[in-house]
């Protein structure tokens, strides 16, 4: 009887006690005419040990009626929800303590299937390598596949050959931790990503890649531009000192240079000359600047709450001495700002002219830095307390291990 995920109310009971250690995961969208090919040899290679999930994510062809003619379990979604849906609907109901996620078309050898799951034993996530001939994969995929595997060694530092295959397997209980959010064919990019900030222990094997049975599913453009923006979206999580804090600090570091060289007066050089407006800009600059670094911070944070490892800059701008401290600045900045501005507004009104714009634009700059300093500080305090109580669990872990 299919399993409807639609309707699925609470977590599965584990089958251990049917001897399942492995589920094998076939996320098939209208793939009944290659979903026979796949069903038929795993069929033949696999024992009792292992168990066959064929997640029909709303196909409109018979990928359901196929799927009920063999020996697997079939769970159904009531419409086409994506491939990264259907992966996480199979790992939700898999009995087994590791899973193996297949792609239903036929392309992937199914005699890999053991060699990885033997690898789980050292392992927390194993892939299997494609080596195609040029028949079973298109140019344009081979080309996709080679620059986004150099984006993701570059960006993230992934190391694997292959991060888009479609084979691979997973400890159960990682893959859960993971918690993936893709809703397409962007699934394995974030997998990757992900189990390289959570630290798993990652292994490859070469295997063949076939030509598929039946009509294509995979768009090379759009969901090459998916997969893009979910590397994107991925870095700024998971390397936010790259994407937010140094081009906060460089940019601090222009804007401070050009309001302290401007603050006497306008400077003139043999290209340009920079005066009044300069200033305003580059005063505005400083602000923007710390809104970087402080987007970096919340990326951070973020990013230890998806289960990566704190960086050590991050362990020390979250400690009590480190906020009170830029708090304290902050609020020197606020009280000092707003002290100049009443003397500021005091000469003012026994003007009839004000002249200085300087002034004015550096101490409401001021103002605005210490406040946005006081907010970063309670901002930091509310959301690093699971971090800081991670950082002494480990702490006593070392402490009573030693």
């Amino acid at each position: 009887m299919p399993v409807t995920a639609d309707r699925r109310t609470e977590e599965p009971q584990r089958a251990s006690d049917d001897g399942v250690r492995t589920s094998v995961v076939l996320p098939a969208y209208n793939e009944g005419a290659a979903l026979p090919h796949v069903l038929d040899e795993l069929g033949e290679y696999l024992d009792s040990s292992y168990e066959v999930l064929v997640v029909d994510d709303g196909s409109t062809d018979d990928t359901a009626e196929v799927a009920e003619r063999y020996p697997v379990r079939l769970i159904r979604h009531a419409s086409n929800r994506g491939k990264g849906v259907a992966i996480r609907t199979g790992i939700g109901e898999a009995q087994g303590e590791n899973v193996v996620i297949m792609d239903a078309d036929a392309t992937y050898p199914v005699p890999a299937i053991k060699e990885m799951v033997a690898l789980l034993g050292d392992h927390d996530l194993v892939r299997g390598v494609r080596e195609s001939e040029p028949e079973s994969m298109p140019l344009v995929n081979r080309v996709g596949n080679w620059l986004f595997n150099k984006l993701l060694a570059i960006s993230h530092g992934l190391e694997g050959a292959d991060q888009l295959t479609g084979l691979y397997a997973m400890r159960r209980s990682e893959a859960v931790k993971l918690g993936t959010e893709a809703r397409g064919f962007d699934i394995e990019t974030e997998i990757g990503i992900k189990a390289k900030a959570r630290g798993l222990r990652e292994a490859e094997i070469p295997i063949s890649y076939l030509p598929r049975v039946g009509e294509k599913k995979l768009s090379p453009w759009k969901d090459g531009l998916r997969i893009l923006g979910r590397v994107i979206v991925l870095l700024l999580i998971y390397n936010p000192t790259l994407t937010f804090i140094v081009p906060g600090l460089v940019l601090m570091a222009i804007s401070v240079t050009g309001a302290v060289l401007l603050s006497n007066g306008p400077v003139h050089t043999s290209y340009l000359g920079l005066n009044i407006h300069s200033f305003i800009v580059a005063a505005l600059g400083v602000l923007a600047a710390f809104q970087l670094v402080i987007f970096g911070i919340a990326a951070a944070l973020y990013g230890v709450e998806a289960g990566k490892e704190p960086p050590r800059w991050l362990r020390r701008v979250i400690s009590v001495r480190f906020r009170l401290s830029v708090g304290l600045v902050g609020l020197v900045l606020l009280l000092g700002s707003i002290a100049k501005l009443i003397q500021l507004t005091v000469q003012w009104a026994g003007n009839n002219v004000f002249t200085d714009t300087r002034g004015l634009v550096l101490t409401t700059s001021f103002l605005v830095l210490g406040l946005q300093v006081i907010s970063a500080v309670l901002f930091i305090s509310i959301f690093s307390g699971r971090l800081s109580r991670t950082l002494e669990e480990e702490a006593a872990t070392r402490s009573s291990t030693s």
